[in-house]
């Protein structure tokens, strides 16, 4: 991303970080007011106070933001007890989570081994040779002997 120095792109920007770092800070310092003024002086300088401005500020441009109060007690600890379930909720998976591959880890090892089992029992079953046996999945059978046949009779022409 390519910034802008422009003087009135810096200005813009950095009265933007002034505003939100101090709708945070009244958001995280849970300002008791409703209402918060935002205050233009003609340099463009923003200035946002809780307390209404003076009459003397007329030459400034002035603008009222409505903010929601902090909430109360019951609403914190709402909050708090969903917090909590999430929390629990969240460990419960996790341990249904390690269960479950703690299942398909052991399921995987005993199919290995019935695996390993049915090959051994294969071999014992039907030995073969290593001549005989061109690859999984095809075992190549010997084929029995060509057996020359008896030569046609043809009458010959006369």
């Amino acid at each position: 991303m390519r910034m802008s120095h422009h003087p009135i792109d810096t200005m813009l920007r950095t009265i933007g970080i002034y505003a939100i770092a101090m709708i945070c800070t009244i958001a995280v310092t849970g300002a008791k007011a409703d209402k918060i003024y935002k205050i233009v002086d003609e340099s463009g300088k923003v200035t946002y106070t809780s307390t209404p401005p003076d009459n003397s500020d007329a030459d400034k441009e002035t603008s009222t933001i409505n903010v929601a109060p902090s909430p109360s007690e019951e609403q914190k600890q709402a909050a708090q007890q969903r917090h909590e379930r999430n929390i629990n909720a969240a460990e419960q998976m996790d341990e249904n989570r390690t269960k479950r591959n703690e299942m398909i880890s052991e399921e995987n090892r005993l199919k290995r081994e019935r695996q390993k089992q049915a090959a051994e029992q294969f071999k014992q079953e039907e030995p073969a040779s290593e001549e005989e046996h061109y690859g999984y999945p095809y075992l190549a059978r010997p084929r029995p002997p060509i057996r020359p046949r008896p030569p046609i009779a043809v009458p010959l022409p006369h």
